[in-house]
């Protein structure tokens, strides 16, 4: 059996007496598309921003490829690509220029090229943020969640 590359074990958070996450737990493993479904208010992005360290559960245990997010986030960071519910970018900025912003931040990327075109966004790659759609926008979040060819990817209300 493939090794999980999620561990979720007791995941509990609480926002005062209201439970966000009320102790869940599962595997995901390599090379398997996994999804948390549910109605608007049952924790999905609370569990998922606790998975990716960007939030800290009251309780539980979380692995992701041999990482705990909550002690060791930076180095996670660097295996995983994240696209977050709500995103923004400068409007000012163009999509090329994001891409070179989000280069930045790794040592190993994915071509900027590749994914404009994975994406259907090469004919945008000198428009400006605010001038695309919001499905060209979605599209541009994910391309940069992708940037840095990670081994775990989280995809938070991918469609809108």
């Amino acid at each position: 059996m493939t090794e999980a590359v999620v561990q979720i074990k007791n995941l509990y958070k609480s926002y005062g007496k209201i439970k966000a996450v009320d102790d869940i737990s599962f595997n995901v493993f390599k090379g398997e598309i996994f999804g948390l479904v549910g109605p608007n208010g049952a924790g999905k992005t609370t569990a998922i921003e606790c998975i990716e360290g960007l939030r800290k559960p009251i309780s539980g245990d979380i692995n992701v490829l041999g990482f705990n997010p909550n002690k060791d986030g930076r180095n996670l960071r660097k295996y995983i690509g994240i696209q977050l519910q709500q995103s923004e970018l400068p409007g000012r900025i163009k999509v090329w220029e994001a891409f070179e912003l989000f280069n930045s931040f790794y040592h190993k990327t994915i071509k900027c090229q590749s994914l404009l075109s994975n994406l259907d966004l090469e004919d945008k790659r000198s428009s400006y943020f605010d001038k695309l759609s919001g499905g060209q926008k979605q599209r541009l979040f994910i391309a940069l969640a992708l940037i840095n060819d990670p081994d775990v990817v989280f995809l938070d209300e991918l469609t809108k």
